[in-house]
């Protein structure tokens, strides 16, 4: 637990620095000061991960270890696309996002089924749609940072939400999320369908995770083409992420939380 709280601490600490730099127009605390501590974070949240999963031997993916794993690869993910382009200001949704990451992994850590009670394919199929989601948070944290921004202009209120880096670099960003994101995600739900149809002889069941994964695939693909075809932007394209995400959200955490918390 001691490590969850300097995590969160320290994501508290880069949150509140970089809002005070944005907020001033001016750097009172160096990026890479703040870069490091949240390297730090990162770090303490890695090992707060290991000690919610590794129990009596065995490693076990909760609800509240997976949305923590999922909170973690955005953060690390935030921090690696920070060493070659100008995308700090994203920090002001990706800490909180990593901050809730973390409380949540205080959620039932010893709920949930050992790892090695699946086949290896689910195993594959489990730990590598993970990374698949951390990508797609990252996409709905820059979404929501976007459809902030497109407002604004639009209003020309200027405040903080001014000082972000143009509309065009922030769309650029975001598809190279969602791309990265929408590749992922096909390649597990492919994976998926092969992994069910060994265990069932059947290529899909037609539940609501499935559903609803579909439909997030659906919208991602739409938002995907609408954007090289039309040329689809600004708000619209936020609006089709958060919807997209949400569904994503439901499909895979919303079936953990009825199966371990309401359920189990």
């Amino acid at each position: 637990m001691i490590f969850q709280i300097i995590s969160i601490v320290l994501y508290t600490i880069c949150l509140i620095l970089l809002w005070r730099n944005i907020k001033v127009s001016e750097q009172q605390i160096s990026s890479f000061s703040i870069y490091l501590i949240a390297v730090f974070a990162t770090v303490m949240h890695v090992i707060a991960l290991y000690q919610i999963m590794y129990s009596h031997g065995e490693i076990i993916i909760s609800i509240g270890a997976a949305i923590s794993i999922a909170g973690w690869i955005s953060a690390v993910l935030y921090l690696v696309l920070c060493l070659k382009q100008r995308f700090t200001e994203l920090g002001l949704v990706v800490y909180p996002l990593s901050i809730f990451a973390v409380l949540v992994g205080f959620i039932q850590p010893d709920k949930g089924l050992p790892l090695s009670e699946f086949s290896a394919s689910a195993q594959i199929h489990i730990l590598f749609a993970i990374p698949a989601y951390g990508v797609l948070f990252m996409a709905f944290a820059q979404a929501c940072l976007l459809r902030a921004q497109d407002r604004n202009m639009r209003k020309g209120t200027g405040g903080i939400i001014s000082n972000l880096p143009s509309i065009q670099s922030m769309e650029t960003y975001l598809f190279i999320l969602i791309i990265s994101g929408f590749v992922l995600m096909t390649i597990n739900l492919i994976f998926g369908m092969f992994t069910y149809q060994a265990q069932s002889g059947q290529i899909l069941s037609f539940n609501h995770h499935v559903v609803f994964s579909i439909a997030a695939w659906v919208i991602f693909a739409i938002t995907i083409v609408g954007r090289f075809t039309i040329g689809w932007r600004g708000e619209l394209v936020a609006k089709l992420t958060m919807i997209a995400f949400s569904f994503l959200f439901i499909a895979y955490f919303g079936t953990r939380f009825v199966n371990e918390l309401i359920l189990f």
